[in-house]
């Protein structure tokens, strides 16, 4: 990872809060600066095309980036929804299997086929697989921690 800016911190109620490197907010109390909110300012979300290693399935990768641009160097816990609509406001049934954890990450459904908890890979990357024999709509989307949604595209099978 390059060298990133030093952070700068402005007294806030007698507090030390600060702005970090990665467009995280920081406090700086005791001298070691402390990270207040997740570094983890957006995503990329990679769906394969139906069958690309195996009928009915899709190949998913999510990669949190900082606000620079690049893969988080640690693992960060977010939430992966299964909509029924791009428009996020319906949930999906789930297909008839759903979302399973792939080779990097950890999946934790809570409710099934349609809201998990994701955590990646200390490089920021999570792989899942979804499967589908029927024709289910189903939207990916995702939110970090700071409360940013971000729709990752179609996973309807044929």
């Amino acid at each position: 990872m390059t060298t990133q800016p030093r952070s700068s911190y402005l007294s806030i109620f007698g507090r030390r809060l600060g702005i970090g490197p990665y467009g995280e907010l920081l406090t700086n109390l005791t001298g070691t600066p402390k990270q207040i909110t997740s570094k983890a300012a957006s995503a990329t979300i990679t769906i394969s095309a139906e069958g690309a290693t195996q009928a009915d399935q899709r190949d998913i990768t999510i990669t949190l980036l900082d606000g620079n641009g690049n893969a988080l160097d640690y693992a960060e816990e977010f939430t992966i929804e299964n909509y029924a609509a791009s428009t996020m406001l319906d949930w999906s049934s789930g297909g008839s299997t759903g979302l399973a954890q792939g080779a990097s990450g950890k999946l934790l459904a809570l409710v099934a086929k349609k809201i998990f908890k994701g955590i990646t890979t200390t490089g920021g990357v999570i792989t899942l697989t979804y499967v589908d024999t029927g024709t289910v709509a189903s939207y990916l989307a995702i939110t970090l921690p700071n409360g940013v949604r971000i729709a990752g595209g179609l996973m309807t099978n044929a």
